[in-house]
Order: structure tokens, then sequence, then C-alpha cells
């Protein structure tokens, strides 16, 4: 029973997300219950059950809480909130039917993810690449870079779409038979196929309405098998993602796409064992990093200077850094108390605490900085975010930010604190990185007290962490366009 499964936590964080991936497949592929309902729906839809069974993955894995080690929501207790979802997107999408009239709107590239002005401006130099580019999200900026278009997606909108009314119907009908099953099984299978349904209608509206030779999403971890199918349908010649964040196991299950887009050489080979489907991996470099710093004139009159710049991590809702036993120790006792500790050591020098200007404060980070000695900063006071104050540093360290990747890609001494060298599930991806791995305190003294004496990165390997970054965007573009040049 799904309800009932549980990680060894004493396990590599390897083995427990791989060991979770197969539990999934297996759980699908044996459930008579969610085959003979995903049957149905290709039945009627012409969805591959191939497509189908991988969101059903995507969507398991992502209710597993690794925190609680446990999947959440699929008691019967949350059946009737996920009933009321299910019917609410099945009855707006019946009621507020608007059969679409006309030829989709043609686009080159679909960028997806546009929630506000930061998401239009890493794709501005897309943007200029591309002929005609559309952004899909729920902003529009007022002001254009080049002729970009907009689809604000509004739920209200889903029944907008090319399906014939008498189509719609299934899914109101569908859910007795979920019903059932749900009971008869004591398992919520609501919270399954609420999802599924929602990005069977929602992608269909989209691409009633919009299509495209390419997609590009900035999230691996965000890809849709469905969505991906549908926008094939309409045309579309290669989906496409970007690394990032650091491929984490517990981060690169199940990830569907044509084509991964990475920091650095090597990079995302975990993807294939861990129930995902790449077809192609390509290093560009980073296009966070080419955004706020390159494509942007250097604001740094307000960022202060740093002998040590520590960038810390977003913690508070992040269940997924607790794969095994380690995390909790690790951060919260280990590498809080050596920075803390830090400051004490070295009273002469200016320690500053970055945390990303979106950091949502977590309670007990906080009580324990409470009486730090370092300076702790949120808001940045720069255009080039944090990247600014990685500058204006002379050493810059985190437990697992990504900048750390990006900062030794361009040659600029970083390091990760990995107190006794424990955070595999972190790392295991990146070639020749234990070198910038501090195992223990004395280590990150020993360097701290030397960083004006650290010798360079190497150069045939700082590739393997983050390839050069001012050409980002493309590179990405070069790719996609020799793809299509080769149809």
């Amino acid at each position: 029973m799904l309800q009932k499964y549980k990680v060894y936590k004493k396990n590599s964080p390897s083995k427990i997300c791989i060991d979770l991936v197969k539990y999934i497949q297996k759980y699908v592929s044996k459930n008579k219950s969610i085959k003979k309902i995903l049957s149905d729906i290709n039945d009627f839809y012409k969805i591959p059950i191939k497509i189908l069974d991988q969101k059903t993955y995507q969507i398991i894995f992502n209710d597993f809480n690794f925190k609680k080690n446990k999947f959440e929501r699929y008691e019967n207790f949350y059946l009737i909130i996920d009933i009321l979802k299910y019917y609410l997107i099945v009855l707006i999408n019946i009621f507020f039917h608007k059969k679409k009239k006309g030829k989709q709107k043609n686009y080159n590239l679909i960028c997806d993810n546009v929630f506000d002005q930061n998401d239009v401006d890493r794709y501005s130099s897309l943007i200029k690449i591309f002929k005609n580019v559309c952004l899909l999200g729920s902003f529009i900026n007022k002001k254009k870079i080049k002729s970009e278009e907009y689809f604000r997606y509004k739920i209200l909108n889903i029944g907008n779409s090319d399906l014939p009314l008498k189509k719609k119907f299934f899914f109101f009908k569908l859910g007795f038979k979920i019903l059932i099953f749900s009971i008869f099984d004591r398992t919520n299978y609501f919270r399954i196929f609420f999802l599924l349904v929602y990005d069977i209608l929602r992608s269909n509206h989209i691409f009633s309405n919009i299509k495209a030779k390419f997609f590009f999403t900035n999230k691996f971890y965000g890809t849709s098998p469905i969505f991906n199918f549908y926008f094939k349908k309409s045309g579309g010649l290669k989906s496409s993602c970007f690394q990032k964040n650091i491929l984490a196991y517990s981060l690169s299950c199940f990830v569907f796409s044509d084509i991964l887009f990475t920091l650095g050489k090597g990079q995302g080979r975990i993807c294939h064992k861990l129930g995902g489907k790449i077809k192609k991996i390509i290093p560009v470099g980073s296009l966070f990093m080419e955004n706020a710093w390159f494509n942007k004139k250097k604001d740094l009159k307000n960022v202060p200077n740093s002998n040590i710049l520590i960038l810390g991590i977003n913690t508070l809702k992040n269940s997924r850094h607790y794969v095994n036993n380690i995390y909790e120790n690790s951060y919260y006792n280990l590498f809080l108390d050596w920075i803390n500790q830090l400051a004490l050591d070295f009273p002469n020098l200016k320690i500053v605490y970055k945390h990303h200007n979106d950091y949502l404060e977590d309670p007990k980070e906080r009580k324990k900085l409470s009486n730090s000695k370092m300076e702790i900063l949120i808001k940045n006071k720069s255009i080039n975010s944090t990247y600014a104050y990685a500058h204006k540093s002379e050493l810059t360290i985190s437990f697992v930010s990504t900048m750390i990747l990006e900062i030794l890609g361009h040659g600029k001494k970083a390091f990760f604190i990995d107190p006794d060298l424990k955070g595999s599930q972190w790392f295991d991806d990146i070639k020749n990185i234990k070198e910038y791995r501090i195992g223990s305190y004395e280590l990150l003294k020993k360097i701290v007290k030397n960083r004006s004496k650290l010798s360079k990165v190497n150069r045939n390997h700082k590739d393997f962490y983050c390839l050069e970054s001012d050409r980002t965007s493309k590179k990405i573009a070069n790719y996609l366009m020799q793809k299509a040049s080769e149809r």
C-alpha cells in the first residue's frame, strides 16, 4: 500500500532514490485500478499509455515527503478535498466551454515559467535571437524586448480549446470510477487524477491556441510528458529544459525531455538512473549568471566588500534535503556551528552571510545564528543579484548553493562546506568536485587563513563545474536551430 511505504534512512541517497523510483514504477504497473483508469484515458484521448505512466510516476514521486518519510495525501481523509478539486477543473472545462476557432498562433520558441520580471529578463537573450517567441505563464511585461508575445494562462480559460463539448464530459463520468476504486482500495486516487487530468486540459488548452518549433523551460525538475506530448502533437520539434540547480538525487527523478541543457560537462547523467528519459545532454553554462552578471551593467556601489562570503540556501519548505539521516545534523548543527565559530576565530575579517532575495526565514536557523558575529543579508543591493557580492569577496563558501559551481567555472575559488564529506546526494553528478568540498572545521580554518595563497582553479576541471556563461543563450539557440536544420 502506497501510504505505508518508507525509505530506509540509513542507506545512501543514491540507493534511497533509486529504490523509491523502482517502487513507484512497480506500484503503478501492478495497480489494476490505476491501469484501468489510464487505459480509459488512453482509449478516449489517444494519449499513449507510456506518457500517462510517466506523468503518474512524477505525481506520486512529488508527493513523497522525505522529511516525514511518507507519501502524503493518499489517505481517504483527503478524498473529499481532492474530489472537489477534480470536479472544479472538470466543470470549469465544461461550463466555460469555448470552441477554439481559427488557426493557432505560430512561434519559433515557447519559454515556460514566466511569473515576474526576473523570468522575462532571463529569457531576454533568447528573445533577441529567435524570430518570434511566446512567453508562457501569468506575467506580461509592458515594455517589450523585441517582438515577443505572451500567453497568459488562467484556469478559467481552460475550456477554450479544440475539444468538443461531448468529449469534455468524459472526465465527469470518469470521476465516479475513480471514486469507486478509491473506496475499494482505501487509497485517494483523486490525488493522482486531479493533477493528471488538469495537465491534460491545461496542455490541450495551450496548444489549441499556440504552437512552436521549440519549447524551453528553465526548471528541469518541472518537465511534463503530457505537456511534451501535446507540444509535439501540435507540430513541435524539440522540448528542452535547463539545469537551474545542482542535480541532486532527490531533485532529479523522472525528468522527461528531448534535451537537458546543463551548467557543465558530464552533469545530467544522474537523471538516466532515476527513471527519467533525456535524449541529449548539452553543457551550455548558466542562464541565470548570463542574465544577472554578463548582460547587465556592473552595479557594485552599494555592495559591501568582504573577506568571506557565505551563500545561504532555502531550507524552510524543502523536504527533499532530508533524503537520509545526514542533512539535518550536517546543516543545522555542523554547518551553522562552523560558520558561527568562524566569525569568532577570525574577528578581524568581514564575514557576510548572504541569502537569496526570496529567502523565507527559517526559525531554526535564525535561533542558531541569533548571536552570530557575521553580517546577515537578504535583500539584494545590486541588479547583479548575489553575483555582485561574490565578485566583491575574497573567498566564497556555501553548504550547497549552485553559485559555487558557477563561480568555480569562471576561475574564482569557492568551496562547499560538506561536513565529513557525507553530502553525496548533491555532489555525485559533478566530476572532480572533491577538492572543493570542505569536510572538517580545521580544513575550513586553514583555507580561510590561506585564502590569498590558494592555487587557481584547474583549467582542465572548471568546465565540469560550469562553462563560461557570457553566451549561454546563444549556445542554446544554436543547438536548437541546428536540430531544426537537420530535419
